[in-house]
């Protein structure tokens, strides 16, 4: 409580102590969700923070590990607790401590503290399969945590006795194969610090994430967590969003990073730790007995000062090498309690100072992260160049190359002492060029209004020119952010853009929160570095341009096609709707919304991870506008079935939409949609930036055209550095319908066939890959399809002239 008070001025604090051994820490957990799930709850965050203090004498230093975990619990986790949670307290002498305990450690029997936990394993088993109407645990989960406190072969003891409870005729190759993918993720912490306690199902549930980040979103996890006494719980978190972890490998490196190698004899100070146990007017001398140096320790930890003559423990922020707090952080109650300070602890020391190390200036910095994100893969490419090829004469299969180094130009994005115009493109305008005048003060300026989605996304340009973008460092870049390094402008790199984000969210600036109609100014100066900012207009207003609405979908080869206003029946009442209608066809009812044409203010449905087996609905949770692709909505009946596809978007406020559906009638259907067929590759993002359709020149023949942009490596070709465009075609824009060759890398003249499925191999023809092709950068060849009657394909190309 004394962090909270004196750091953060914060005195209101709910919570619950928990002292229930190794169960305390899940226990204040699941206080904790409880809270959060009452109609008690305020809207505040709750932490559950669980501590190993190795309450041990030295010989069993090999069955404590020292571990801190803090859980944070909140609405829309990432990791909710999920389904059905069984408990087990049983009244048991374990592992326990009587009234008055003459000593630190408790009193432990290691053959029924083992029995104890098995038991509790099984009533929560027992419990846990009833209530999931007899499914098994393991069934229905991904991966399982254990408690630890016995180390790994506890765990891996357990989970085999799960196993064999829920199937009773496992083979030993089954099992090894079940402990590899559903236990084994969860132990890597495990091994690595040894067993642990309070914080052991915090902590393993941690080391399933760090194994396995975005590849368990939609997975289950089993989690037992269990507590001498004993009390236990056995409970499912469902994976929706990938948590907030650093990969295992990059945790170790930045953990241990800072760490004190300590050889087992010279572990002794523990046992100064030991005498602390029911100690009055102590204070702490097992660094001094150990001549461990006062510069090991480390700055944000508290350590123990002094116990005094009533028991109370009084702590220091670095102990001895820091100085005393500052003036600001001192409370009254300080002085009120007489609560020794650092100076009566003994003299203020001055820490030794390493050698300064030269550092690169922010302008160097930032001129290195600029020319590595617009040149990076133009200088790396050009290091070296190839003056022969060469095969071994006693390896025929060996190619040997023989390269010489470039030498490397001076690439430089500075001003280039010309005058020149600069222009934004945003999402306000359609993404059309607007000019920004310059300011009186110096550099560009441009005044915006605040659109319905109160967020606005944008980039510059120079010179009225495309290819001359200038842009943040860092995708949905804020202004505010001190390491966010504008680059440009430049024809090539990411296509990140600024985000004005304007809503009420944790890492918006109160001072930016607006509405629709509030006016931004945004200014972009050039002097040394280049510099982006925006500030809100206070008291100016201006007029918010409607959006329009289309829907893109799978009848519409997810092309846009505009919603139109709907003032039909009770819906005259209220405007905001707008809708459509669509028949079945065999390509089926999928769509999403798309607010003005721009895919990056796409309306989809949020997707249930699918684990759960369900399906979108009109009333699954509405995503967007963004940039995501979680889900779309899909109207499932037979072909000839009119639907009317209706939108809504409150003007009052942006954020409530809703979506339906309603039968219209059973129309005839006449003809399947004529085929339509879109060519796709590295030229158009392979779709993403618009795919090239192909037209139809007779029946049964689609034409359509490639260009040859880029200069692809390919170690199979000899050093002529032959121009390759692969691509594929797709059916309807549908990836389900992908035209491809059964081999990769496959030219017109290889023997192949041609196939229309999903494509999962990704497959594709590459223009260039045969030397007749005669394939030049800047070249554009004119693909044909010829579609039979039999449905089979043929795909051919030529150069155009």
């Amino acid at each position: 409580m004394d962090i909270f008070e004196r750091y953060a001025n914060e005195s209101n604090i709910e919570g619950v102590d928990q002292y229930n051994a190794c169960y305390g820490g899940q226990a204040a957990g699941l206080c904790t969700q409880a809270w959060i799930e009452s109609d008690r709850w305020d809207g505040r965050y709750g932490i559950a923070v669980a501590t190993d203090i190795s309450e041990a004498h030295p010989m069993g230093m090999a069955f404590v590990g020292a571990a801190t975990t803090a859980a944070l619990f909140f609405p829309d986790a990432p990791l909710p607790h999920h389904s059905q949670r069984a408990s087990c307290v049983m009244h048991r002498f374990d592992f326990c401590k009587p009234v008055g305990w003459h000593d630190i450690a408790p009193i432990t029997d290691g053959k029924y503290s083992v029995e104890c936990y098995l038991d509790a394993l099984d009533v929560c088993y027992a419990t846990l399969r009833q209530k999931l109407n007899g499914r098994g645990p393991l069934e229905v989960t991904d991966y399982n945590v254990f408690h630890t406190g016995g180390g790994y072969h506890v765990v891996r003891k357990a989970f085999e006795r799960m196993c064999r409870a829920e199937y009773k005729n496992l083979k030993p190759a089954e099992r090894d194969e079940l402990n590899q993918s559903k236990l084994a993720p969860s132990v890597s912490l495990l091994k690595i610090i040894g067993p642990c306690h309070t914080v052991s199902s915090f902590l393993n549930t941690a080391s399933v994430c760090m194994n396995t980040m975005e590849k368990a979103l939609g997975k289950v996890i089993l989690v037992f967590t269990y507590g001498s006494g004993c009390a236990a719980s056995l409970y499912q978190m469902r994976v929706d969003d990938v948590p907030f972890f650093d990969t295992l490998e990059v945790w170790k490196l930045q953990f241990y990073r800072n760490a004190i190698k300590l050889k087992p004899w010279e572990s002794h100070i523990h046992n100064f730790y030991v005498e602390t146990w029911m100690k009055f007017d102590y204070i702490p001398h097992g660094r001094r007995t150990g001549k461990i140096s006062v510069w090991s320790y480390e700055d944000d930890v508290y350590y123990l000062m002094q116990i005094d003559k009533f028991g109370r423990r009084f702590y220091h922020r670095g102990g001895l090498a820091t100085g005393p707090l500052d003036d600001s952080l001192r409370l009254p109650v300080d002085k009120a309690e007489e609560r020794p300070q650092r100076e009566h602890f003994g003299p203020i020391l001055q820490r030794p100072q390493p050698k300064a190390k030269l550092e690169d200036s922010k302008e160097e910095r930032f001129r290195e992260i600029e020319y590595a994100m617009a040149f990076g893969e133009e200088v790396e490419s050009s290091k070296y160049e190839a003056l022969a090829e060469h095969t071994d004469r006693y390896n025929p299969n060996l190619k040997v190359t023989i390269r010489r180094p470039i030498a490397q130009k001076a690439i430089r994005v500075e001003p280039d002492g010309q005058s020149h115009t600069y222009q934004i493109v945003g999402t306000w305008s359609s993404r059309q060029p607007e000019d920004m005048p310059s300011a009186m003060s110096g550099g560009w300026f441009f005044e915006l209004t605040l659109g319905e989605n109160r967020w606005e996304s944008f980039y510059l340009i120079q010179d009225g020119d495309p290819e001359k973008r200038i842009y943040p460092s860092q995708p949905r870049a804020s202004c505010s952010s001190a390491e966010v390094v504008t680059v440009g402008p430049h024809s090539g790199g990411p296509k990140h853009e600024w985000l004005l984000d304007c809503r009420t969210r944790v890492n918006v600036p109160e001072e930016q929160v607006g509405m629709p109609g509030d006016k931004y100014r945004v200014t972009f100066r050039w002097d040394t570095l280049k510099d982006l900012t925006w500030e809100k207009l206070k008291g100016e207003k201006g007029e918010v341009a409607p959006g329009q609405y289309y829907i893109s979908g799978s009848w519409t080869h997810w092309e846009f096609v505009e919603l139109q206003p709907d003032n039909t029946g009770l819906r005259r009442r209220k405007q905001g709707w707008y809708s459509t209608e669509a028949q079945m066809t065999s390509l089926g009812l999928e769509f999403k919304v798309v607010r003005n044409k721009d895919p990056s203010q796409s309306i989809y449905p949020q997707a249930p991870p699918p684990s759960t087996g369900l399906a979108v609905t009109q009333h699954s949770p509405i995503c967007g506008p963004d940039d995501g692709e979680s889900g779309l909505w899909k109207i499932e009946d037979s072909p000839g079935t009119v639907y009317r596809i209706s939108f809504f978007r409150d003007p009052a406020d942006c954020e409530s939409m809703r979506i339906d559906w309603k039968k219209v009638e059973d129309r005839p259907l006449g003809a399947e949609p004529e085929p339509a067929f879109f060519l796709v590759g590295p030229y158009n993002d392979w779709g993403a930036n618009g795919a090239t359709r192909m037209h139809r020149v007779d029946d049964g023949i689609f034409a359509g055209e490639v260009p040859i942009q880029e200069l692809a490596a390919d170690p199979n070709m000899p050093l002529t550095k032959q121009p390759l465009m692969p691509f594929r075609i797709l059916m309807h824009k549908m990836r389900s319908r992908c035209i491809h060759p059964d081999q990769d890398q496959c030219s017109q003249l290889s023997e192949h066939k041609v196939l229309m499925d999903e494509n999962k191999d990704n497959f594709s023809w590459h223009i260039g890959r045969h030397p007749s092709d005669k394939a030049q950068k800047g070249d554009s060849f004119s693909v044909r399809l010829q579609v039979a009657k039999d449905g089979s394909h043929v795909v051919t190309w030529s150069k155009q002239n």
